[in-house]
């Protein structure tokens, strides 16, 4: 039985037994790479500024104290570490070879580190062509090394002094575990978490990505009681399906941020779009618009509880800059707190006469630091607070009002804006709410928030369950997909009674003759896109080619089909929008997902329009395109 044709608690049995052998064995084998306790760089010259050079003098002023060795035949030594003629030479199979030769002695050397032990390499050359790859991945697994590279940056974990790259800084230690396929882009993102205080707990630059790759890392984390937060820049994907059951299980204890790149239209974007955000989305992990949200978000996940919820109290000495704030939450779906009952009574006695205190709590540019304090504190204890924003802006007639934000006493999320610090973002020294993320915007804060906020609720989001439909008629849809194949190998479009009746056989029908009745409702679209990388695609949202459209990848659980029809902000716009309607689109979008899954075969199906009214859904118009298909394992490792 292939993984395709299991489903259900079996398959899900049989997925999570290979995941744990495997989170185990990859424990095993990146404990060289991430903790070892002898280290080889060989390719170092005696020139300052050289790649080797550099990688060798930051793990030796890095802190390291491991075993050192260094190979260069042309030396005796380097930076006072002496040198060996040969990697066959080394005294002990090392842990971890670190390589930094010309391209076309990148083979023969790692040749060499197999021959005598060594258990990891990290490749730092660039410039293999496709055979040398192939040719050095092959050496790597005859003797059981495992590869970061080539074309990398390196790797570093500061809580042991080991930098083994070319950064013109040491790392900070930390909590936030960083993989980058840009190692340019990587060393500038370690920089700012360890000038921000966040620091690191592992990075891993992956180059070409031949064998560790982001699953590795992620998988490296669960098991790392160091790293808190973890950061991914990935720009491939070597089997997307595998990536989204290891983040799904990460992201349910630890957050995952991204940066979504290649959003303009001649970004050079490995995976589309749409792919990319229906597969972060699922898996849990959390989304960034550019590499300051990255950094920003992060520095409120690594330091402040995930809210519970989307209600956000915004407190301020600037009423214009509340308004901001108060604007910005409600772009990105957070709901404004207006404090009612006790709650307003016991505001009114704190702020001056010509504040608010109906939410956004305008507090006056003279409040005192005392009672700016208490205003947090008392609605940190209101119930429906999930999330606090306190602007401030410092000035001569108020008291500290940074230090009001570090002494108040709250248990739930707090972010700080400072209107007038030069820094993007900062950490407030720890005081009584531990280290506060202060922005220098309210939108910065505001968007930080949202993130987590979602975060906060994938998190508590029952998983849900891929439906059984009862009178799925499978092996009739096989039968007319096998006869149309035969008749036409190379594949196509199926007629339109042919994709009706293809339809009908998992129970969607399509309106009889030509005096058939349209229900009223909204015009909707539902189609199922292939994606060579990621699989297929249910996409869904208002008819139009420029209307809203949203996606998830299959197999579609319930959950994800009302968090798909929920994304396009659609259920508003039904006439009566009762949960029938709803209902009734959440089933149609899940016999689409299951027609995918049962009959790979089916490249396209196009559903549009599609009626969604009060009666339920009316598909008028049906379009399916069938292509050969060669069945694989999906959850198989790859790695490009």
């Amino acid at each position: 039985m292939t993984v395709e044709q299991a489903a259900g608690p079996a398959l899900d049995t049989y997925l999570d037994a290979v995941g744990e052998r495997e989170r185990r064995a990859d424990a095993a084998s990146l404990r060289h790479v991430l903790a070892p306790e002898s280290v080889a760089v060989i390719g170092a010259s005696r020139q300052r500024g050289t790649v080797g050079r550099t990688i060798l003098d930051n793990i030796r002023t890095g802190g390291y104290a491991g075993r050192l060795y260094v190979v260069n035949p042309r030396a005796r030594q380097i930076s006072g570490v002496h040198c060996l003629a040969s990697v066959l030479d080394l005294p002990e199979p090392a842990d971890l070879a670190v390589i930094a030769v010309p391209a076309a002695a990148v083979l023969g050397v790692a040749e060499q580190c197999g021959q005598c032990g060594v258990r990891s390499l990290v490749v730092i050359t660039s410039g293999l062509d496709d055979a040398a790859c192939a040719d050095l991945l092959a050496a790597c697994r005859r003797h059981g090394m495992r590869l970061v590279g080539p074309g990398c940056f390196g790797v570093a974990v500061p809580g042991i002094g080991l930098d083994a790259t070319f950064a013109a800084h040491h790392p900070q230690p930390g909590q936030v575990g960083l993989v980058m396929q840009s190692g340019g882009l990587g060393f500038a993102t370690v920089d700012r978490l360890s000038r921000l205080g966040l620091g690191i707990s592992s990075f891993a630059s992956l180059g070409s990505k031949l064998d560790v790759s982001g699953n590795d890392m992620l998988m490296w984390w669960e098991q790392d009681d160091a790293t808190k937060l973890a950061v991914l820049y990935l720009e491939s994907f070597g089997n997307p399906r595998k990536f989204a059951r290891i983040a799904r299980r990460v992201c349910a204890t630890m957050p995952v941020l991204t940066v979504l790149a290649g959003r303009t239209a001649d970004a050079p974007a490995t995976a589309p779009l749409m792919s990319r955000e229906a597969l972060f989305e699922q898996a849990g992990v959390i989304t960034a618009r550019g590499f300051g949200e990255l950094v920003e978000t992060a520095a409120l996940l690594a330091t402040q509880p995930v809210p519970a919820g989307r209600t956000v109290a915004i407190v301020s000495n600037v009423g214009s800059a509340a308004s901001l704030a108060a604007d910005a939450c409600a772009d990105l779906g957070l709901t404004i707190h207006r404090p009612h009952g006790l709650t307003r009574r016991r505001l009114r006695a704190l702020v001056p006469a010509d504040g608010t205190v109906t939410g956004p709590i305008d507090m006056t540019a003279t409040v005192t630091s005392t009672g700016y304090r208490k205003c947090l504190e008392l609605l940190a204890a209101d119930e429906e607070v999930n999330a606090i924003i306190a602007l401030v802006l410092p000035t001569g007639a108020t008291g500290d009002l940074v230090a009001a934000i570090q002494d108040a006493d709250v248990g739930i999320p707090v972010t700080a804006v400072v209107l007038d610090q030069p820094e993007s973002v900062r950490l407030l020294a720890p005081a009584h709410n531990g280290q506060v993320p202060a922005y220098n915007n309210p939108e910065a804060a505001a968007t930080a928030l949202a993130r987590a906020a979602g975060y906060g609720a994938w998190r508590t989001e029952p998983r849900g369950h891929v439906p059984d439909f009862a009178g799925t008629r499978a092996e009739d849809a096989r039968a007319l997909i096998r006869g149309f194949l035969r008749q036409e190998p190379a594949g196509g479009w199926l007629a339109p009674p042919q994709a009706a009746e293809l339809l009908h056989c998992y129970g969607v029908s399509l309106p009889v003759g030509d005096d058939a009745v349209m229900p009223a409702g909204i015009e909707v679209s539902v189609r199922l896109a292939g994606d060579h990388v990621f699989g297929n695609l249910v996409v869904f949202g208002l008819a139009g080619p420029d209307a809203d459209h949203a996606a998830r990848l299959t197999p579609l659980t319930d959950t994800d089909a009302d968090r798909l029809i929920r994304s396009v902000r659609l259920a508003p716009a039904l006439p009566g929008h009762a949960a029938a309607d709803l209902g009734a689109l959440r089933d149609l979008l899940l016999r689409v997902s299951r027609l995918s899954d049962d009959l790979p075969e089916v490249a396209v199906i196009d559903l549009a329009p599609v009626m969604a009214g009060p009666g339920g859904t009316t598909v008028t118009s049906a379009r399916v395109k069938v292509m050969p298909h060669q069945t694989q394992d999906e959850f198989l490792r790859k790695l490009r």
